[in-house]
């Protein structure tokens, strides 16, 4: 890192993005580009930005100091030559069970910005104001920027030297859960679940043309049919978190960490979610094909009524929701890497695994 330069007009002043690989870099790389103008219309002064990008999994535990990322971003810099450094970050933190938004070191021009606290909604848009703010808090020794609020509300810190900001109340633990499960990008999932998908659809083929199978369907009720949905989506979701050994228990996860909060809780959501997209997409593929391969004459003949478009739409959910529980049965095939991507606590651990081993190396 140089040297602040001195406070006259037309100065440069370089800004480093370093952001976790995934979505963190991928909103970094969005950013970039338009990130100049942005700041100049909110900090103002006479600045030439230059803003580059870098991505680097940030390997710290969930209280890392800001101050210890100066030497994190410079590694990753050839040749080591920035004034401001903002990381972004996936890994959730709190501070006395508050989500922690942005953290801020003027002294070294460094901030580190958790995108779990900033939520799901709105996303991009949180993260420039996020990052802007940022920036206003590292010069403000030097400038007198436009207002630009850093999301969150200032909370104390031991050392006078750093700033940080939380989402406090019921809000901002939600906000810090969905933002772990957009983290975790659950539609990305579906790819993942490629073996599942598989064991759905042939199972949906075998349902599908059987004429016992179009009898009940037609019988049931909405609410018998809802409830096979809802119990044969929570069957795949808990079969493919029992397999791939994703709940978290006491001890798996370093530092003070309840267990069910956040990490199980995410997980279960994004596993729900993906198993989510599998169902709709199922439903929406038998609707389409049954209106083609499904005569109505035949179809009435076995029902014993004259059928209409709700019969379809009603064979099309059950051969859904019991197709899903042959589902299953494919996950147990699947890439565990690819599936466990989708846990955070799986992620977690695996920074720290190289947390453990960057200090062995270095001790």
């Amino acid at each position: 890192m140089r040297q602040p330069e001195a406070d006259t007009t037309g100065r440069n002043l370089r800004l480093v993005l370093v952001a976790d690989p995934g979505l963190p870099s991928e909103l970094a790389r969005d950013l970039a580009p338009r990130l100049p103008e942005h700041l100049r219309r909110r900090i103002g002064g006479n600045i030439h930005w230059q803003v580059d990008t870098v991505t680097a999994p940030l390997v710290a535990d969930e209280q890392v100091d800001v101050s210890d990322l100066v030497e994190i971003v410079g590694t990753h810099l050839e040749n080591g030559d920035w004034d401001i450094g903002v990381f972004l970050t996936d890994l959730p933190r709190r501070a006395e069970r508050k989500p922690v938004s942005t953290e801020v070191d003027p002294e070294h021009r460094i901030a580190l910005i958790s995108l779990p606290a900033l939520g799901s909604r709105r996303l991009p848009r949180r993260v420039r104001q996020a990052v802007v703010g940022a920036v206003r808090q590292l010069i403000a020794q030097d400038e007198k920027p436009l207002d630009s609020p850093v999301v969150g509300r200032p909370a104390p810190v031991e050392e006078s030297t750093r700033e940080r900001y939380v989402v406090p109340g019921l809000r901002g633990h939600v906000r810090l859960v969905l933002g772990m499960v957009r983290a975790n990008r659950p539609w990305r999932l579906f790819t993942s679940l490629s073996r599942a998908l598989a064991g759905v659809f042939a199972t949906a083929a075998v349902g599908f043309l059987n004429s016992t199978t179009w009898q009940v369907a037609t019988a049931l009720g909405i609410p018998q049919l809802t409830l096979i949905a809802v119990l044969s989506t929570l069957s795949l979701t808990a079969w493919v978190i029992i397999d791939h050994r994703l709940w978290e228990r006491a001890g798996d996860l370093p530092g003070a960490h309840a267990p069910l909060y956040p990490y199980n809780l995410v997980t279960l959501l994004t596993i729900g979610l993906g198993v989510f997209f599998l169902y709709a997409a199922l439903f929406v593929t038998l609707v389409a094909v049954s209106f083609l391969v499904v005569t109505p004459s035949v179809f009435g003949r076995i029902v014993h009524h004259t059928v209409d478009a709700s019969d379809y739409v009603t064979l099309s959910w059950f051969v859904t929701s019991i197709s899903m529980i042959g589902g299953a049965f494919g996950t147990g095939l699947e890439n565990a890497e690819e599936v466990r991507d989708a846990a955070y606590g799986q992620r977690h651990r695996r920074r720290q695994r190289q947390l453990t081993e960057a200090r062995d190396r270095a001790g």
